[in-house]
């Protein structure tokens, strides 16, 4: 039980505010503790998913301005599961723009109840959120103008590299400067679209993203032509679902249905649906076979953390 704080006569306004403040701090931290997302959930009939404006084919706004996507797919999957789970007419499905730099805080301040962007599996994410088993495994290239055809990994020194705030590709351009390459500069922008209009207006020298993302991106420029992949790849991240630090019931849910998705091969036919088949706002389709390092997650799921 919270104690009183007794009115001294010594007491300044400042103390008495900060009293006040500290109490308010621990009344709010209890709350938050004790807040059940799948209780809210199923007591509101509503739930709120973080999903990107652009982090095609993961999730991405179609030309109506709907949010669509492989993994907002499998985020509906869940809703479904919590909707069946707690016997429920139905579910108010809400959507809330997130990116790679406002994803923690949006899911920290519960403005979103599941993050279905691409979240990386890795030791600095686990410090802050719980992931669902991975879903997804991306690889992070490096794309730049096709006039710049001596361009690779190796020498991408004195370059100025655009990026994508809050990536993983950051962490990877430094390391080669450690291990001896010359540092690169990095100009960031706030969403893939962003990142890739750096290279277009010719602000940067080559852009390091995703491969879906860049294939993406270049074929929505004016003339994909310009632009090609350098040989080579950065890092591999596995990607998945991000729920907050207290929400285990949730993730084991998702972790549930995820495995099911896998084990039935309904996941394998998303993956099909989303990178190998047309999609909507593309005028072609990615045409990226599913990695090796992802097959063998869907024959055991959740086995990427043996690698964290």
């Amino acid at each position: 039980m919270l104690k009183k704080f007794k009115k001294s006569k010594h007491q300044t306004p400042l103390k008495r505010s900060l009293s006040i403040i500290l109490v308010w701090l621990s009344i709010s931290t209890l709350s938050h503790a004790n807040d059940n997302t799948l209780s809210r959930i199923a007591g509101t009939g509503r739930i709120v998913l973080g999903v990107s404006d652009s982090a095609i084919p993961l999730s991405y706004l179609d030309t109506s301005g709907t949010h669509i996507g492989y993994h907002l797919d499998i985020c509906l999957r869940l809703v479904a599961a919590i909707q069946k789970r707690y016997d429920l007419p139905q579910i108010k499905v809400v959507t809330v723009p997130t990116n790679l730099a406002t994803r923690f805080a949006l899911l920290d301040n519960r403005t979103i109840d599941i993050e279905c962007g691409s979240n990386t599996v890795n030791t600095s994410s686990l410090q802050q959120a719980l992931l669902a088993h991975a879903t997804m495994v991306l690889e992070i290239r490096v794309m730049t103008q096709a006039d710049n055809k001596d361009l690779s990994i190796s020498n991408l020194g004195g370059k100025t590299i655009g990026l994508e705030a809050g990536s993983s590709a950051a962490a990877s351009l430094r390391a080669l400067a450690r291990n001896g390459a010359q540092k690169v500069k990095e100009t960031y922008a706030r969403q893939a679209k962003d990142t890739f209009a750096l290279l277009t207006s010719g602000r940067v020298d080559a852009v390091a993203s995703p491969t879906p993302s860049l294939l993406a991106q270049r074929a929505l420029s004016v003339d994909p032509s310009h632009y090609v992949l350098v040989d080579g790849v950065l890092r591999t991240d596995p990607i998945a679902l991000m729920f907050r630090l207290q929400d285990e019931e949730l993730q084991a849910l998702a972790n549930e249905v995820i495995d099911s998705m896998m084990k039935t091969g309904e996941m394998a036919r998303l993956y099909d649906k989303w990178f190998m088949q047309p999609i909507p706002s593309l005028p072609q389709a990615l045409g990226i076979p599913i990695p090796q390092k992802l097959r063998e997650l869907f024959d055991a799921p959740g086995s990427e953390m043996k690698d964290i």
